[in-house]
Formats: C-alpha cells, structure tokens, sequence
C-alpha cells in the first residue's frame, strides 16, 4: 500500500511538471519560473533516487519506486534546462533559433 501511495504522489506531480514544460514550449516564456527553485526540486528527487538505490544494495530487492523518482528527475531536468534556456533568451543572452 505504502507503494501506491508513493507512486501516485509521484505521478501527480509528474503531471505538474509536464504542464508546466507544455506551457514554456508553447508560450517561450519560464514567466514565474525559479531556476533555483526547480533545481532544488531535481536535487529532492535525486535523493529520492539515492535512497531507492541504497535500499537496493542493502535488501538485494529493487523497489519499482525507483524508477518513478528516475523518470520525476528526467523531467524536472528538462523543465530546469527550459527555464535557464528561456529566462536567458528573454534577458537577451541567447539568440533564439
């Protein structure tokens, strides 16, 4: 049970993120956005992760768990790297393409 709890706290917040990344592609805007505060939430879901696997070492069982927090730090990675990218072509660093 503590599992599925898990995974649909997981999944619901996967669900925010990718909302928020199909917002940045279609406006080109990360209005709102805190690099700092999205790169704090990919540093929660790499301990998540390294927890899950420091469980694995320890029991010998992995937890399927993991591969939630793996797929979580893709995409926040993805909203960061969209957030620095966008945040920096509006203050006119980047040249868009």
């Amino acid at each position: 049970m503590q599992n599925i709890l898990e995974a649909s706290m997981l999944l619901c917040f996967s669900l925010g993120w990718y909302m928020s990344i199909l917002k940045m592609l279609r406006t080109g805007e990360a209005v709102g956005k805190s690099a700092a505060c999205v790169a704090l939430v990919c540093f929660g879901y790499g301990a998540g992760l390294s927890a899950k696997l420091i469980e694995y070492s320890l029991t010998g069982t992995m937890n399927p768990i993991i591969w939630f927090y793996a797929w979580n730090g893709l995409v926040t990675g993805f909203d960061l790297f969209l957030v620095v990218l966008l945040t920096r072509r509006a203050a006119g660093v980047v040249q868009s393409a």
